[in-house]
């Protein structure tokens, strides 16, 4: 393996990160449009959406969990890769119908969460090593923008000039090459215990470190892994008038994103790390400040661009640290599942609590709601740059 290189195995899961992508834009940007289209642009039903999601899958990462240990997880994630693209079907049986479904919708998306997401993480702690880390997060991020780049645009021009519906059956093509890329997966670390809950929660309480990741976890469901997240596409949508258009910026800001990981795969070095966060902070702030006092589409682009670049180099950052130490010493050998479990409770708690903030913008359909909402993400990511500071400095 050359010195820029990653092994076979990281390059399969890249890969798959590629063509997750693909099917996630169109169930994310493109679902969050049709969504807010149909219901005559009311936010709620976005947000019970996504709400019953992250409940959902919290419990389906507890139930599926013992199975993940003492058995197959590659089996479940391939259900899973299943299971979404029954997701896809219901979208296109459904139609505009799709609002009086919300519940239904999102019981199933959960499903799908707790049965890819959850044990993918896993499968990435196993197969992906500490010392090709942060070059595995940067050229899976890389790798899923540049999918990013074209299929935005294709998709929003097929959806401008057909329909929804028809796009969706295109993505199912797209989860059936997921599906046969999962074959080349290899199934590790299975052990004979089950869960130790109550072992691992005491374990937890001693060690500072976890408890430092679990903070920055929680951090994210409220930012790049949550609320933000839709809110990024929202703003866009809210000032465009097709899924073309919609399409086209999301491309570039893709374009962004792609520059930026490479960047980060090449370049990165933990000594480098407190600069990259006091710069990202600067941007995060600077763009909060223009959204509060003007929201168009000069502010929206910024936030944007912030957003793609500055945002998805923290997450990376922070993501380098979660799975290296989850391939640490018992974390590896004992709790490697316990692990996950409890970095999805984190995650899916705070997501819920930023979904029902913009549930409340729904409610009132009043725009200073959306402010109190970017206050509430801007806050996070600051808490998340002053925690991962705070961690860098107990790594050394």
């Amino acid at each position: 393996m050359s010195k820029n290189s990653i092994s076979k195995p990281a390059k399969i899961l890249v890969c798959d990160k590629a063509i997750g992508k693909v099917i996630d834009i169109f169930l994310t940007t493109f679902l969050a449009s049709y969504f807010y289209k149909i219901s005559e642009q009311n936010m709620i039903y976005l947000a019970i959406y996504h709400i019953v999601t992250y409940i959902i899958a919290t419990i389906g990462a507890f139930i599926a969990s013992d199975y993940i240990k003492r058995k197959n997880k590659i089996r479940l994630y391939r259900l899973g890769i299943a299971i979404k693209a029954f997701n896809i079907f219901l979208i296109i049986l459904l139609k505009e119908k799709i609002v009086d479904y919300v519940y239904l919708i999102g019981i199933v998306n959960g499903i799908t969460t707790a049965t890819t997401g959850f044990p993918f993480n896993m499968i990435e702690s196993e197969q992906v090593e500490s010392k090709e880390r942060s070059k595995y997060q940067g050229y899976k991020e890389a790798t899923k923008n540049i999918a990013g780049i074209v299929i935005p645009t294709f998709l929003g021009a097929y959806i401008t000039f057909s329909s929804y519906e028809v796009a969706a059956m295109l993505i199912l093509i797209f989860s059936l090459l997921r599906f046969g890329l999962s074959l080349f997966m290899q199934n590790g670390n299975i052990q004979e215990d089950g869960l130790r809950l109550r072992e691992f929660i005491s374990i937890m309480k001693k060690d500072q470190k976890i408890k430092k990741l679990y903070q920055i976890e929680f951090f994210k469901g409220i930012t790049v892994y949550g609320v933000m997240e839709l809110v990024v596409s929202l703003l866009i949508i809210y000032e465009l008038k097709n899924d073309l258009e919609l399409g086209a910026w999301t491309s570039i800001f893709a374009i962004l994103t792609v520059i930026s990981m490479f960047w980060f795969a090449k370049y990165y070095k933990e000594n480098r790390e407190n600069k990259i966060l006091k710069i990202s902070f600067l941007f995060i702030l600077i763009s909060f400040v223009c959204m509060i006092c003007s929201i168009n589409i000069y502010t929206i682009v910024l936030y944007n661009i912030v957003y793609y670049i500055f945002v998805n180099i923290l997450l990376n950052i922070t993501e380098t640290r979660l799975f290296n130490y989850s391939s640490e010493g018992i974390y590896k050998d004992k709790f490697n599942t316990e692990y996950f479990i409890f970095r999805e409770v984190y995650l899916n708690m705070a997501r819920v609590l930023g979904f029902l903030v913009l549930w409340m913008v729904g409610i009132t359909q009043n725009m200073s709601w959306l402010k109190i909402l970017l206050l509430f993400i801007t806050v996070a990511l600051i808490c998340m740059i002053k925690m991962s500071r705070d961690l860098n400095k107990d790594w050394k």
